[in-house]
């Protein structure tokens, strides 16, 4: 098996997913608010091989899948809570899966749901400081590069096959959560899962094509503005740059469109962190947290209740957007990394 010289987590974790999977028939999956390629292709990955075993399966998530990801879903099976699945869907399962998200913030208006059911709650994460209440029992691998991984893992570990559309959607996780190979979670065990889907199916061409060659034109008329709004402070270590919704919508942008926008400035020389303050429909402040290793984001995020990794976190904070940037900022400016040249 890919990896198998990495033993991120006992046999015991691992025993009690599969436990879950052999005992109940029926499962509900879900995962974060504003789903990535990650979370999407996790949940699409697990689904195949539920189904492949004969077991009933739903996909209800906190937000829509952006339309990059859509590929993924090509029968529109996946739904959005509460638009188009209530509470009552938890009434014709037997089991959740919490898919590359681990506390009840990040769940959305879901999170009162599934709080209140008394159904077995599996969670199969690879982010930092899960909620002690989040799930009955928690399969987690920070050092894995994405919850695909994981999740590919598990098939291979219950002699699951691997199709088409499993092969895909890993691909899709680890390129998505890798940065397309760039990230330092680039490791010999994100290869070694890549190149096993690769030799059953998936195309990396057109994988990457479709979820990072669909910009459109709302994104491009947005990418201008959005970096005309470039800040630094301490001699360009931390940057940041934000969008209002009335910049979003000028430019015909949706929130799906700003992605990769914050790698651009990351790319800088000398900067180590940087903030992406995006002002969402309902007046709150999402923050992306990218950093460049010397910065630890989630430490940043967790502060204000967020999460993620070292390099990759995201928060939100109450508006209005100035208030906003100088409470992060000001937070920021006091971390390991930033303050000095000799951190």
């Amino acid at each position: 098996m890919p990896g198998e010289d990495v033993q991120p987590m006992g046999d015991t974790m691992w025993d009690a997913v599969e436990r879950i999977v052999n005992t109940y028939e029926s499962f509900l999956i879900t995962c974060h608010v504003n789903p990535d390629g990650d979370a999407i292709g996790s949940e699409i990955a697990l689904k195949a091989f539920l189904e492949d075993r004969d077991k009933s399966v739903v996909v209800v998530n906190p937000s829509p899948t952006p339309p990059s990801l859509a590929f993924l879903d090509p029968e529109h099976e996946i739904r959005v809570f509460p638009d188009d699945a209530d509470a009552h869907v938890l009434d014709d399962v037997d089991a959740i899966f919490c898919l590359d998200v681990n506390t009840w913030d990040q769940l959305g208006n879901f999170a009162r749901p599934l709080q209140q059911s008394a159904l077995p709650r599996v969670c199969i994460d690879h982010h930092e400081s899960p909620d002690d209440d989040f799930a009955d029992v928690i399969a987690s691998d920070t050092t894995s590069a994405s919850t695909g991984i994981l999740i590919y893992e598990l098939i291979r570990r219950m002699d699951g096959d691997v199709s088409r559309t499993i092969a895909d959607a890993v691909y899709t996780t680890i390129i998505s959560d890798t940065g397309t190979f760039r990230f330092s979670n680039t490791d010999a065990r994100v290869f070694d899962v890549a190149a096993a889907v690769c030799r059953l199916g998936a195309d990396p061409y057109q994988l990457h094509r479709v979820v990072f060659g669909s910009k459109t034109w709302g994104a491009g008329n947005l990418l201008g503005p959005v970096l005309a709004t470039v800040q630094a402070a301490a001699e360009g270590r931390l940057a940041w740059i934000h969008a209002t919704r009335e910049m979003a919508e000028a430019a015909g942008a949706s929130y799906d469109d700003m992605d990769g926008f914050v790698d651009l400035v990351r790319a800088i020389k000398g900067v180590e962190l940087v903030l992406f303050f995006k002002e969402t429909v309902d007046g709150h402040i999402k923050v992306s947290l990218r950093s460049n290793g010397k910065v630890d984001a989630h430490a940043i995020a967790e502060h204000f209740g967020g999460g993620g990794h070292k390099m990759a976190s995201g928060l939100r904070v109450d508006g209005p957007l100035g208030e906003a940037i100088d409470k992060v900022v000001n937070l920021c400016l006091q971390m390991p990394g930033i303050r000095s040249r000799l951190d």
